[in-house]
């Protein structure tokens, strides 16, 4: 079935360099210069300067304030996810979790010998670790985050899409496209990060017939396997303390530290890129089907859904009921403003969900705060875009199935 149309066509064509504001932008230029037609771009670092973290976590000479960071942070035991940057494993690199006050202690050490870094703290969901602490506050301009409104207010999970990254010099992040196609920022506390970012529409240069991707834009082994990915058109540049990068969805990018580096990051989505979330899990699933198809004879129709929606959200971390779920639930508050303006924040609770198990954990994750009416497009736009993709999943029939008879989720208008 086609996708509909939601989005007119972006063009990346005229697109020289990364633009930079050294004044953050108006919400209203934001959108219509960046966020509509999925641009890039680095933002100077009056938007972070009252940030605590750039006041506390930094020295007066822009390095990590290690002792400061232990004295706030360390007070008791806290586990963090941390990669390896020497070891590959399949497209990513090798993953474990350790003592933050252990982090520490090699990060500085390795710092001090002027030794390159290998570990590299990230994904660490410091909001969720740390709820009170008030490192930074949200820019008006990526207020309006439907992941992370949404996935703190699940009742069957206490997850969320807000990072912190340290890492020491040569640490780095392999080659990809963020999460579902979604946006990102990253704010800079202290060091320098190289940022290399390659516009959408040239997948075919670095993705071969199996699915592999380049791993390391800098590898030699590329002109091998990837004898296209030297004409890819790509833009590098260096992002400073304090500054700001917002990626734009389906941007692949690699990114290096280049001294000891801190950095803030959000995953987010809205609006602006629904149709490309959209596309980005009817491609996912196409994949799953396409590679279990040689058992598709063996099961019923009606297995044969569910199991492809199970290993969906195995892999790719969502299946129909999620997306269905987060549209649902920003249009429920949008309507509210629609009624009732922001005053309806206000009044808006945990939301719960009779259509899943709530989770037997307490939940830690705090509330991420929706946007205001200044902080997001108008109303009636939004809410045309959420009642297309709404409709074109119903229209579906397994994603119909699926969700009304496995997630027992009323699907009618």
């Amino acid at each position: 079935m086609p996708l509909p149309h939601i989005h007119g066509p972006r063009d990346y064509s005229h697109i020289t360099e990364i633009p930079y504001c050294a004044v953050p932008p108006s919400y209203n230029e934001f959108l219509e210069k960046y966020l509509e037609p999925n641009i890039p771009v680095l933002i100077g670092p009056t938007l972070t300067q009252p940030w605590r973290a750039r006041q506390e976590w930094i020295t007066s000479e822009g390095k990590p304030d290690f002792d400061r960071l232990r004295s706030q942070l360390c007070t008791q035991p806290v586990q963090v996810p941390v990669a390896d940057c020497q070891s590959k494993a399949f497209s990513d690199q090798k993953r474990s979790t350790m003592d933050l006050n252990d982090f520490l202690d090699e990060w500085q050490a390795q710092s001090e010998a002027h030794e390159p870094a290998k570990t590299y703290l990230k994904d660490f969901h410091f909001v969720r670790s740390f709820p009170n602490y008030g490192a930074y506050e949200i820019p008006d301009i990526f207020r309006d985050d439907w992941m992370n409104e949404f996935w703190t207010r699940r009742s069957d999970m206490d997850d969320d899409y807000r990072f912190v990254y340290c890492g020491g010099d040569g640490t780095f992040t392999p080659f990809h496209a963020d999460v579902y196609r979604s946006y990102s920022w990253s704010a800079n506390i202290c060091g320098v990060k190289k940022w290399t970012l390659f516009p959408p529409g040239q997948e075919h240069l670095f993705i071969d017939s199996l699915h592999n991707t380049v791993y390391d834009i800098d590898s030699p082994e590329n002109a091998k396997k990837f004898p296209g990915f030297d004409k890819a058109i790509k833009f590098e540049l260096f992002q400073n303390p304090g500054e700001t990068l917002f990626v734009p969805s389906g941007w692949w990018h690699q990114v290096q530290n280049i001294g000891d580096t801190i950095s803030i990051n959000h995953n987010w989505c809205n609006g602006s890129n629904l149709d490309l979330l959209l596309e980005s899990i009817t491609s996912d699933l196409k994949d799953v089907e396409r590679s279990i198809d040689h058992l598709k004879e063996m099961m019923d129709e009606r297995e044969w859904i569910e199991t492809c929606q199970n290993i969906l959200l195995l892999n790719s971390g969502w299946d129909w009921a999620t997306i269905w779920q987060m549209c649902t639930t920003i249009r429920n508050r949008i309507l509210g403003q629609k009624t009732r303006g922001d005053l309806v924040l206000s009044e808006s609770g945990t939301s719960i969900f009779p259509t899943t198990e709530a989770t037997q954990e307490p939940k830690r994750a705090p509330l991420f705060p929706p946007p205001l009416l200044s902080q997001q497009p108008a109303l009636d736009v939004t809410l045309k875009r959420l009642d297309i993709v709404l409709d074109y999943i119903r229209s579906i029939p397994s994603a119909n199935w699926f969700l009304t008879h496995v997630k027992h989720i009323s699907v009618d208008e």
